[in-house]
């Protein structure tokens, strides 16, 4: 009976933290965007000796620190990671349909003078869709999902590359380093993700992939979407990626919601065939 208490009070925990994890990311996303808003220069800088920039980026990285402490020292998770919930399976939807929306518009627009990062984002868009598709339909571990996962990890860094190599924008400004860490942030959840479905993910190291994936996502994305939206940017080439990154921010975060409901789900079917 302790042991069961214990579990659920484990069980809580993480869900705790998952809530305090999507707030600490909208706080970060929040002060970003009011930076971009009232401090930003379209140069791409924010102004010199403003407070709140800085308090913005101490805010980012204390809460990075936070969630590598809470996920070593207080979340105490079962030994695997919960499998894949019906409501985790519908929200990897998400980012199937954003990445074909990416394709879309890549095929209609076009790209002047295509560099070899285009390429690796189209060829990579596309098993990125069955990669996300794996997650809604195959039963897990798939292979389909394991080696399809790479090509997202490489969509993630050809973006990061494009960001990079994006001249219009000076190489150290600040909205670049966030871009990239967004990326890095969705590698994580994808590779962590890959890790946990073939049961070999440390669950405490998933946890903080997951927390500090949807900090870093939100945090670059959300901003950078409204901002584009009002003209604050002179140059801003990178909102479909946003939106790809952001609906992976969405399934991350459903995904860590839904896991109590995905374990009590394979209780019940285990229970079941034991019975028959």
């Amino acid at each position: 009976m302790n042991a069961h208490n214990e579990n659920l009070a484990d069980k809580r925990r993480v869900l705790i933290f998952t809530a305090l994890a999507l707030a600490l990311a909208a706080v970060a996303s929040a002060l970003r965007l009011l930076c971009l808003f009232f401090f930003y220069d379209k140069i791409g800088y924010y102004q010199r000796g403003e407070i709140l920039p800085i308090i913005s980026n101490i805010f980012y990285a204390a809460s990075v620190v936070f969630f590598a402490l809470a996920a070593r020292f207080v979340i105490k998770p079962q030994k695997q990671v919960a499998p894949l919930s019906k409501p985790s399976r519908v929200a990897s939807l998400l980012p199937l349909c954003a990445t074909v929306f990416y394709l879309i518009n890549y095929f209609l627009v076009g790209v002047d003078s295509p560099k070899w990062y285009d390429y690796a984002l189209l060829v990579c868009g596309v098993i990125s869709v069955i990669f996300f598709a794996s997650l809604a339909f195959c039963s897990q571990p798939s292979n389909i999902t394991a080696l399809t996962g790479v090509g997202a990890i490489v969509w993630f860094a050809a973006a990061a590359m494009k960001s990079y190599l994006d001249f219009f924008v000076p190489m150290n400004s600040p909205d670049k380093l966030f871009f990239q860490l967004g990326a890095l942030g969705a590698t994580l959840i994808v590779f962590c993700e890959i890790r946990a479905l073939y049961g070999i993910g440390q669950p405490r190291a998933y946890l903080f992939g997951f927390f500090a994936g949807i900090l870093a996502i939100c945090t670059s994305a959300i901003p950078s979407l409204i901002a584009s939206a009002n003209d604050i940017f002179s140059s801003y080439t990178l909102a479909n990626e946003d939106i790809v990154m952001l609906t992976l921010a969405i399934y991350a975060a459903v995904r860590l919601l839904s896991a109590k409901q995905a374990e009590d789900q394979e209780q019940n079917e285990a229970a079941d065939s034991t019975a028959e």
